[in-house]
């Protein structure tokens, strides 16, 4: 108590020290194992030691007491720079036997200088100032100070090192950039407390060492709580979050409790029986207002978290099941944004009409308008490297070079991941910040950029489908104008030869007329030749009265309605008739034979004709010169089989199995569209049935169809 007195200069260095030294337990007993956690409790705890140490030199009454202090200060002083420079070469990964022999050689010239501050040589006397005693330098203290510039400055060069990229061989996500960009401020502003060694050389400069250190605490301390520094989970803050739901639910208990046994203890004298009704509702409501603190509790410490699992299974589930490019790319944006808990996300895709990435969908409400051209930095960076882009700095990598992008700041986003497929770069996603406030971390890396591979192959695959859907139409078109020209030849030899002959007759009447042939004639032959030619006309124009008809039934659209009445053969001579002029006019001949007594079937005559059409049609353009087609209907077993054989040149064995896959033909390029059997083989199992193929080169080829017998009653 003689010795040491009040000082208020001691207090602020103590109070620095002291919150650095809890610091430091916090780390430790986070993890007591990890190393980088024991050199880190290392750092802090000889950082409290020399704080610790000059609060008490301040107080100190006599030079003996504050000598010995001071010396006792570089227990810790000493070890600053080597845990310095250790913690940073843990932090950053560093692995070299080069950097391994150098801190090692820290720690055996810190126990050297440690031995040294007990001597005279590095202090021979504490010289009193208005603050209180202080020790001054002697002539080896410069090989000290000397010693703490090269460590404490080592270790601040490996983190700016790592900040501006040169470093090799380490962690360059963006949350360990986060991380380090932290350390580095705390660590260059704790070294401006060095200004503390002035005093030791004979000025009278008080020593504010202390304020720089409580700002390196301050700084270390939220970027352990806001970027999980050392990987350390916001453990006060769910504490406190906590303790507030105890103090709240154990409030909701002692209400109920004393309301009820206040209001029963009128009505019941005895108070521990009129606690019984508030147990009893306490026990009722204990399991509600459990899950209520879970709630809260998820809502308010894990709001800003999500499930990986649910991520995947939205993304697996609904989103990559979608082939429409619109809606697709709609609901990716939405299920990010709302999965992620994203102020906004937004989806730029390749126009290939426009040459530049456009907007394709966003969660903005006001998006901006703005496209990006294909030698935007930006853009050619995510080209040639592969790489994401985030806005503390651009993607980093191990393979990734030092270069300097202009980070698109219109996005108003803070990470750009590139959507690649097959090395091509189809789009890009635009990542908005958090709602939470929280930078994105590695957890989040490691599932988006997967994810968006994923997305790239949905986008990839949605755009084919449409090409295929466009590809479709412009098939079944090509194929329905050669349903018309087919029908087109029908018409002009079915209808046009009939109104030929309907006209020839009228005017060979009128001619003979005009040129007396009929001046003998009395005016009952001349009705009687005019009811002749009448008569013929007549014929002729319901020939072709009976032709439209039939053109016209089978151009109309089928309904799809099943009916049980439908006759097979009648249904084969109305596309026979349809077909016969085209088969005359390519020297095909057709032969029907059909069984007497054939049952009806059951099926859409429309549908039924539309098939018998397409393989009449087919086996005709088969035939190269003469040939035939046979049409065989016969009935067995309560099945009408309809065989439909030709004397073309045949189907290949190794491709009969594909011939009724969609766009797929054996014909020369530009006369098939491989949708005609495809269709073919749809409406038969529509119509419950079944249809075969059997070919042989240089014979033929043969299509059987089966269809069940319609139910008789």
């Amino acid at each position: 108590m003689n010795n040491l007195g009040i000082s208020l200069y001691s207090y602020p260095p103590f109070i620095a020290g002291f919150s650095i030294f809890l610091l430091g337990l916090f780390v430790f007993f986070h993890n007591r194992k990890e190393r980088l956690n024991q050199i880190f409790s290392l750092m802090c705890l000889s950082i409290f030691l020399w704080l610790g140490s000059y609060s008490v030199v301040f107080s100190s009454n006599n030079k003996t007491t504050a000598l010995f202090w001071a010396r006792f200060s570089y227990l810790g002083i000493v070890f600053i720079p080597i845990t310095v420079n250790h913690t940073t070469s843990l932090f950053l990964k560093i692995k070299s036997k080069k950097n391994d022999f150098i801190i090692n050689l820290s720690y055996v010239l810190g126990f050297f200088f440690l031995l040294l501050s007990r001597t005279d040589y590095f202090f021979f006397q504490v010289k009193r100032f208005f603050w209180g005693f202080y020790p001054q330098a002697n002539f080896a203290y410069p090989l000290f100070l000397l010693f703490f510039l090269i460590y404490y400055g080592r270790g601040l060069l490996f983190l700016t090192m790592y900040l501006v990229g040169k470093l090799k061989n380490v962690d360059y996500s963006p949350r360990k950039h986060i991380q380090i960009k932290y350390v580095f401020w705390a660590i260059f502003i704790a070294a401006l407390a060095s200004v503390d060694y002035i005093a030791k050389f004979n000025f009278e400069f008080y020593p504010l060492g202390y304020l720089f250190m409580l700002v390196y605490v301050l700084i270390l301390a939220y970027a352990i709580v806001t970027h999980q520094l050392m990987d350390i989970e916001v453990i006060i803050k769910k504490t406190l979050v906590f303790a507030g739901l105890f103090i709240v639910s154990y409030g909701v208990f002692a209400g109920i409790a004393y309301l009820g046994s206040t209001l029963f203890e009128k009505l019941i004298y005895n108070k521990w029986i009129a606690m019984i009704p508030s147990v009893v509702v306490i026990v009722l409501i204990l399991r509600p207002l459990e899950n209520f603190l879970r709630n809260v509790t998820d809502k308010y410490l894990f709001q800003k978290k999500y499930d990986y699992r649910d991520l995947l299974r939205t993304f697996s589930d609904d989103v990559l099941t979608v082939l429409g490019l619109k809606d697709l790319v709609e609901m990716t944006v939405n299920k990010l944004a709302e999965t992620v808990k994203l102020s906004s996300v937004e989806m730029f895709l390749f126009d290939d009409e426009e040459q530049e990435f456009t907007l394709a969908a966003t969660t903005a409400q006001e998006p901006g308008e703005f496209n990006f051209a294909m030698n935007s930095p930006f853009i050619l960076y995510m080209k040639e490297t592969e790489k994401y882009l985030y806005h503390e700095g651009m993607g980093r990598g191990e393979a990734t070079e030092n270069k300097v992008i202009g980070f698109p700041e219109a996005l108003h986003s803070s990470l750009i991941i590139p959507l690649l497929h097959n090395q091509e770069l189809l789009g890009f996603l635009s990542l908005g910040k958090k709602k939470s406030d929280e930078e994105y971390s590695q957890d989040d890396i490691d599932i988006l950029i997967p994810l968006a591979k994923t997305i790239s192959i949905a986008i990839a695959n949605a755009r084919l489908f449409s090409e295929l859907t466009k590809a479709h139409a412009q098939a079944a078109q090509r194929e329905k104008m050669a349903v018309i020209g087919t029908l087109s030849a029908g018409i002009n030899h079915e209808i046009c030869n009939p109104l030929g002959i309907a006209r020839g007759q009228c005017e060979l009447f009128l001619l003979n007329y005009s040129e007396g042939v009929y001046k003998d004639k009395s005016s009952e032959e001349l009705i009687e030749k005019a009811q002749e030619i009448m008569g013929k006309v007549i014929h002729e124009t319901d020939r072709a009265t009976v032709i439209t008809r039939k053109l016209s039934s089978f151009a109309k659209p089928a309904k799809g309605e099943l009916t049980s009445d439908v006759d097979v053969e009648d249904e084969m001579d109305e596309v026979i008739s349809l077909l016969e002029h085209e088969l005359k006019l390519a020297n095909v001949e057709i032969v029907k034979n059909c069984q007497e007594g054939l049952p009806m079937i059951e099926a859409d005559r429309k549908q039924l004709q539309e098939v018998f059409f397409n393989i009449i049609r087919n086996g005709a353009q088969a035939i190269s010169g003469s040939g035939t087609i046979t049409i065989d209907i016969a009935h067995a077993n309560n099945k009408v089989q309809i065989d439909i054989m030709d004397t073309g040149s045949g189907i290949k064995k190794k491709v009969q199995d594909r011939i009724f896959d969609p766009f797929f033909t054996t014909k020369e390029p530009g006369k098939g569209t491989g949708l005609g059997l495809f269709l073919v083989k749809q409406i038969v199992e529509r119509n419950n049935g079944s249809i075969f193929v059997n070919s042989e080169i240089g014979k033929g080829t043969t299509f059987s169809m089966v269809f069940k017998a319609a139910e008789t009653e």
